[in-house]
Protein backbone atom coordinates (compact mmCIF):
# COMPACT_ATOMS: atom_id res chain seq x y z
CA UNK A 1 0.00 0.00 0.00
CA UNK A 2 1.38 3.82 -1.17
CA UNK A 3 2.18 5.96 2.13
CA UNK A 4 1.37 9.68 1.48
CA UNK A 5 3.19 11.76 4.15
CA UNK A 6 0.49 14.56 4.10
CA UNK A 7 1.29 17.99 4.83
CA UNK A 8 -0.27 21.25 6.23
CA UNK A 9 -1.01 23.25 2.86
CA UNK A 10 -3.25 22.11 -0.36
CA UNK A 11 -0.28 22.68 -2.43
CA UNK A 12 2.00 20.26 -0.39
CA UNK A 13 -0.10 17.38 -0.97
CA UNK A 14 -0.55 18.06 -4.19
CA UNK A 15 2.84 17.56 -4.53
CA UNK A 16 3.07 14.39 -3.12
CA UNK A 17 0.47 12.97 -5.26
CA UNK A 18 2.28 14.33 -8.39
CA UNK A 19 5.19 12.44 -6.76
CA UNK A 20 3.69 8.80 -6.06
CA UNK A 21 1.62 9.30 -9.46
CA UNK A 22 5.56 9.76 -10.74
CA UNK A 23 6.36 6.98 -8.85
CA UNK A 24 3.55 4.54 -10.63
CA UNK A 25 4.57 5.65 -14.53
CA UNK A 26 5.72 1.78 -15.25
CA UNK A 27 1.92 0.61 -13.83
CA UNK A 28 -0.14 2.63 -16.09
CA UNK A 29 1.13 2.25 -19.38
CA UNK A 30 0.97 5.66 -20.50
CA UNK A 31 3.71 7.04 -22.48
CA UNK A 32 6.97 7.64 -21.05
CA UNK A 33 8.25 11.24 -21.19
CA UNK A 34 11.71 12.38 -21.42
CA UNK A 35 14.07 15.73 -20.95
CA UNK A 36 12.41 18.34 -21.77
CA UNK A 37 13.61 21.19 -23.69
CA UNK A 38 16.71 19.00 -24.28
CA UNK A 39 18.69 18.27 -27.35
CA UNK A 40 19.90 15.46 -29.41
CA UNK A 41 23.06 12.91 -27.39
CA UNK A 42 24.43 10.07 -28.88
CA UNK A 43 24.98 7.21 -26.73
CA UNK A 44 28.49 7.77 -27.01
CA UNK A 45 28.55 10.65 -24.67
CA UNK A 46 27.08 8.46 -22.02
CA UNK A 47 27.82 4.90 -22.60
CA UNK A 48 26.90 4.02 -19.45
CA UNK A 49 23.50 5.44 -19.79
CA UNK A 50 20.72 2.04 -19.94
CA UNK A 51 17.26 1.60 -20.64
CA UNK A 52 15.07 -0.23 -18.63
CA UNK A 53 12.61 -2.54 -20.43
CA UNK A 54 9.26 -4.00 -19.33
CA UNK A 55 8.12 -7.55 -20.29
CA UNK A 56 5.85 -6.40 -22.94
CA UNK A 57 8.36 -3.88 -24.36
CA UNK A 58 7.62 -0.76 -22.89
CA UNK A 59 10.33 1.96 -21.84
CA UNK A 60 10.35 1.96 -18.04
CA UNK A 61 12.73 3.98 -16.95
CA UNK A 62 16.81 4.53 -17.21
CA UNK A 63 19.39 3.59 -15.40
CA UNK A 64 23.08 3.93 -14.85
CA UNK A 65 25.97 1.28 -15.36
CA UNK A 66 28.17 1.62 -12.22
CA UNK A 67 29.62 -1.84 -12.62
CA UNK A 68 29.90 -4.06 -15.10
CA UNK A 69 26.97 -6.24 -14.03
CA UNK A 70 25.01 -3.97 -11.98
CA UNK A 71 22.59 -0.67 -12.92
CA UNK A 72 21.84 2.04 -10.37
CA UNK A 73 18.23 3.24 -10.79
CA UNK A 74 15.08 4.50 -8.62
CA UNK A 75 13.44 2.24 -5.92
CA UNK A 76 10.31 3.72 -7.69
CA UNK A 77 11.25 1.65 -11.08
CA UNK A 78 11.14 -1.40 -9.57
CA UNK A 79 8.68 -1.38 -7.07
CA UNK A 80 6.64 -0.27 -10.23
CA UNK A 81 6.58 -3.75 -11.43
CA UNK A 82 5.53 -7.23 -9.84
CA UNK A 83 8.71 -9.21 -10.84
CA UNK A 84 11.88 -6.89 -11.30
CA UNK A 85 13.55 -9.77 -12.95
CA UNK A 86 10.87 -9.68 -15.60
CA UNK A 87 13.20 -6.57 -17.03
CA UNK A 88 15.52 -5.97 -19.46
CA UNK A 89 18.70 -3.71 -19.47
CA UNK A 90 19.26 -2.47 -22.87
CA UNK A 91 22.59 -1.00 -23.34
CA UNK A 92 24.68 0.26 -26.02
CA UNK A 93 22.05 2.60 -28.20
CA UNK A 94 21.14 6.12 -29.07
CA UNK A 95 18.10 4.37 -30.13
CA UNK A 96 16.42 2.02 -28.61
CA UNK A 97 14.17 0.54 -30.71
CA UNK A 98 17.20 0.25 -33.62
CA UNK A 99 19.64 -2.72 -33.79
CA UNK A 100 23.21 -2.96 -32.02
CA UNK A 101 23.64 -2.44 -28.46
CA UNK A 102 23.42 -5.23 -26.32
CA UNK A 103 20.74 -6.70 -23.65
CA UNK A 104 20.97 -8.34 -20.80
CA UNK A 105 18.16 -9.59 -18.34
CA UNK A 106 17.57 -8.61 -14.49
CA UNK A 107 18.50 -11.59 -12.12
CA UNK A 108 17.83 -10.00 -8.78
CA UNK A 109 17.01 -6.55 -7.41
CA UNK A 110 17.97 -4.93 -3.90
CA UNK A 111 16.13 -1.76 -2.88
CA UNK A 112 17.40 0.93 -0.20
CA UNK A 113 16.44 -0.03 2.68
CA UNK A 114 15.10 3.00 3.85
CA UNK A 115 13.18 3.81 0.77
CA UNK A 116 10.00 5.76 1.70
CA UNK A 117 7.65 5.42 -1.18
CA UNK A 118 5.29 8.13 0.17
CA UNK A 119 8.34 10.86 -0.14
CA UNK A 120 10.55 9.00 -2.52
CA UNK A 121 13.58 9.57 0.15
CA UNK A 122 16.35 6.93 -0.52
CA UNK A 123 15.08 6.33 -4.69
CA UNK A 124 17.48 4.40 -4.84
CA UNK A 125 17.94 0.75 -6.16
CA UNK A 126 20.58 -1.57 -7.77
CA UNK A 127 19.76 -4.26 -10.19
CA UNK A 128 22.40 -7.59 -10.93
CA UNK A 129 22.63 -8.65 -14.18
CA UNK A 130 22.86 -12.14 -15.29
CA UNK A 131 26.32 -11.33 -17.64
CA UNK A 132 28.56 -7.88 -17.81
CA UNK A 133 28.04 -5.06 -20.14
CA UNK A 134 31.26 -4.16 -22.21
CA UNK A 135 30.36 -0.46 -21.68
CA UNK A 136 32.27 2.21 -19.60
CA UNK A 137 30.81 1.91 -15.86
CA UNK A 138 30.56 5.62 -14.18
CA UNK A 139 31.91 6.27 -10.49
CA UNK A 140 29.41 7.01 -7.83
CA UNK A 141 30.18 10.24 -5.97
CA UNK A 142 31.37 9.22 -2.79
CA UNK A 143 31.66 11.61 0.80
CA UNK A 144 34.72 13.44 -0.43
CA UNK A 145 32.46 14.73 -3.60
CA UNK A 146 30.20 17.29 -1.67
CA UNK A 147 32.09 20.17 -3.97
CA UNK A 148 29.97 18.23 -7.26
CA UNK A 149 26.59 19.16 -4.86
CA UNK A 150 27.14 22.94 -4.21
CA UNK A 151 24.71 25.31 -5.26
CA UNK A 152 25.26 27.05 -8.98
CA UNK A 153 26.94 24.13 -10.25
CA UNK A 154 26.17 22.98 -13.63
CA UNK A 155 24.99 19.12 -14.31
CA UNK A 156 24.24 16.70 -16.81
CA UNK A 157 20.67 14.98 -16.87
CA UNK A 158 19.68 12.21 -19.77
CA UNK A 159 16.86 10.18 -20.95
CA UNK A 160 14.53 8.66 -23.20
CA UNK A 161 11.89 9.07 -24.53
CA UNK A 162 8.70 12.00 -25.86
CA UNK A 163 9.79 15.59 -25.14
CA UNK A 164 8.19 19.00 -24.59
CA UNK A 165 4.61 18.65 -25.04
CA UNK A 166 4.08 14.83 -24.99
CA UNK A 167 6.31 14.34 -28.30
CA UNK A 168 7.53 11.36 -28.95
CA UNK A 169 10.73 10.34 -29.38
CA UNK A 170 12.80 7.09 -28.83
CA UNK A 171 16.73 8.96 -28.84
CA UNK A 172 18.74 9.80 -25.91
CA UNK A 173 18.10 13.16 -24.79
CA UNK A 174 20.28 15.61 -22.58
CA UNK A 175 19.95 18.23 -20.81
CA UNK A 176 22.03 21.00 -18.42
CA UNK A 177 20.55 21.85 -15.11
CA UNK A 178 21.60 24.02 -12.38
CA UNK A 179 21.84 22.91 -8.12
CA UNK A 180 19.63 24.62 -6.75
CA UNK A 181 18.50 24.81 -2.60
CA UNK A 182 16.38 21.48 -1.99
CA UNK A 183 13.18 23.84 -1.57
CA UNK A 184 12.90 25.18 -4.56
CA UNK A 185 11.72 22.09 -5.83
CA UNK A 186 8.72 22.16 -3.97
CA UNK A 187 6.15 20.99 -5.05
CA UNK A 188 8.46 17.87 -5.66
CA UNK A 189 10.38 17.96 -2.33
CA UNK A 190 9.06 18.48 1.02
CA UNK A 191 10.06 20.57 3.94
CA UNK A 192 11.86 18.16 5.72
CA UNK A 193 13.80 17.00 2.82
CA UNK A 194 17.69 18.08 3.05
CA UNK A 195 20.94 18.49 0.41
CA UNK A 196 22.12 15.66 2.36
CA UNK A 197 19.49 13.48 0.56
CA UNK A 198 18.11 14.65 -2.19
CA UNK A 199 19.34 17.15 -4.91
CA UNK A 200 16.93 20.41 -6.76
CA UNK A 201 17.69 21.00 -10.26
CA UNK A 202 16.41 24.15 -12.24
CA UNK A 203 17.12 25.21 -15.49
CA UNK A 204 19.73 27.87 -16.47
CA UNK A 205 19.19 31.24 -17.64
CA UNK A 206 19.55 29.95 -21.21
CA UNK A 207 16.72 27.22 -20.97
CA UNK A 208 15.03 28.63 -18.05
CA UNK A 209 11.96 25.65 -19.16
CA UNK A 210 14.27 22.60 -18.94
CA UNK A 211 13.91 19.59 -16.85
CA UNK A 212 13.19 15.91 -16.60
CA UNK A 213 10.15 14.24 -17.49
CA UNK A 214 7.99 10.85 -16.81
CA UNK A 215 10.01 7.67 -18.12
CA UNK A 216 13.60 9.89 -17.26
CA UNK A 217 12.90 8.21 -13.94
CA UNK A 218 16.17 6.15 -12.76
CA UNK A 219 18.26 7.89 -15.26
CA UNK A 220 21.87 9.87 -14.38
CA UNK A 221 22.15 13.01 -13.12
CA UNK A 222 26.43 13.25 -14.17
CA UNK A 223 29.01 16.32 -12.89
CA UNK A 224 32.78 16.04 -13.51
CA UNK A 225 32.38 12.52 -14.54
CA UNK A 226 30.71 10.87 -11.32
CA UNK A 227 26.88 10.08 -11.07
CA UNK A 228 25.83 12.79 -8.66
CA UNK A 229 22.12 12.01 -8.86
CA UNK A 230 19.48 9.66 -9.56
CA UNK A 231 16.32 10.74 -10.99
CA UNK A 232 13.44 10.26 -8.96
CA UNK A 233 10.57 13.12 -9.22
CA UNK A 234 9.65 16.15 -11.17
CA UNK A 235 7.77 18.15 -13.87
CA UNK A 236 5.55 15.01 -14.72
CA UNK A 237 3.35 16.31 -17.21
CA UNK A 238 6.15 18.04 -19.19
CA UNK A 239 4.70 21.80 -19.40
CA UNK A 240 6.53 24.58 -18.51
CA UNK A 241 4.05 25.26 -15.14
CA UNK A 242 6.72 23.53 -13.08
CA UNK A 243 9.49 22.81 -14.88
CA UNK A 244 11.77 21.03 -11.38
CA UNK A 245 13.80 17.88 -11.40
CA UNK A 246 14.40 16.37 -7.81
CA UNK A 247 17.10 13.81 -7.43
CA UNK A 248 18.27 10.86 -5.02
CA UNK A 249 21.87 12.36 -3.81
CA UNK A 250 24.12 9.28 -4.82
CA UNK A 251 26.75 9.85 -2.66
CA UNK A 252 24.04 9.34 0.40
CA UNK A 253 22.83 5.62 -0.69
CA UNK A 254 25.82 3.75 -1.29
CA UNK A 255 25.85 1.91 1.73
CA UNK A 256 23.04 0.90 1.83
CA UNK A 257 23.06 -0.39 -1.60
CA UNK A 258 26.48 -2.28 -0.73
CA UNK A 259 27.52 -0.32 -3.25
Amino acid sequence: MIRLRLRSSGRALMGAVAAVALALVGVSASPAAAIRNGRGASIEQAPYTVILMTAEGVQLCGGTLVASDKVLTAAHCVTAVDDPTTLTVIAGRTDYTQAGGRHRQVVSAKVHPLFDQGTLTYDAAVLVLDRPLPYPTLPIAGPHDGGLYQVGRKATVFGWGAMDGGVPTTTLQRTTLVVSPVPACDPYTFPEDTAALKVCGLGPKANPGTSICRGDSGGPLVEDGKLIGIVSSGNKYCTDEQPRSAFTRASAIRRGLGL
